[in-house]
């Protein structure tokens, strides 16, 4: 096993439910998570669930060079990882709680993010806590940004439509385990 797939493991059996994965998402659900995203004008991205850094390498390849990556990770183990692993100034590896998104959009110069991007496992967490995060990442997102979550289930799908006027679902079949992906915008 990998030296990251041991930290991602290790992370998951101290605590399930804040990591939700047991193993990393797979090349499919990426590109299914990143694929409608147009990098093109944005300044400043948020990642929700760094995790073993998957999503982030992937957005990083597509992040303009003077755009922001600011990427949430609550596990201390799994955003040191990130920032061993990944060697970018774009990139800006956050311990801390996403609900806490307003406090490091601030510290980085920015009002409001143009996309969000979450691995987090919203289903397993404190329904307050998922709630929150939720509705703090559709009051930093700017007008017509993307908010592209995937989970295990469609347990998040009243709460983003009552937050999100367009919400879309797809079904990623080859993932461990199968995901769903839902892709927002808010209006």
């Amino acid at each position: 096993m990998k030296n990251k797939n041991k930290t991602f493991f290790r992370a998951f059996i101290e605590n399930p439910l804040r990591t939700g994965a047991i193993v990393e998402s797979s090349p499919f659900l990426t590109e299914r998570m990143l694929k409608d995203i147009d990098f093109g004008n944005h300044k400043c991205v948020v990642e929700f669930g760094g995790g073993s850094g998957t999503f982030t390498k992937n957005i990083l390849e597509k992040l303009n060079q003077d755009a922001v990556l600011l990427c949430f990770e609550i596990e201390p183990s799994l955003a040191k990882q990130i920032s061993a692993d990944i060697q970018d100034n774009r990139l800006k590896v956050i311990c801390d709680s996403a609900e806490n998104i307003d406090v490091y959009l601030k510290k980085y110069g920015f009002e409001k993010a143009d996309c969000i991007i979450s691995g987090l496992p919203l289903a397993s967490l404190p329904k307050k806590t998922s709630q929150t995060i939720l509705s703090q990442a559709y009051e930093y997102l700017h007008s017509g940004g993307q908010y592209i979550q995937f989970q295990y289930s469609l347990a998040s799908l009243k709460h983003l439509k009552y937050l999100f006027p367009t919400v879309s679902v797809t079904f990623v079949f080859l993932n461990l385990p199968p995901a769903f992906v839902y892709s927002c915008t808010k209006i």
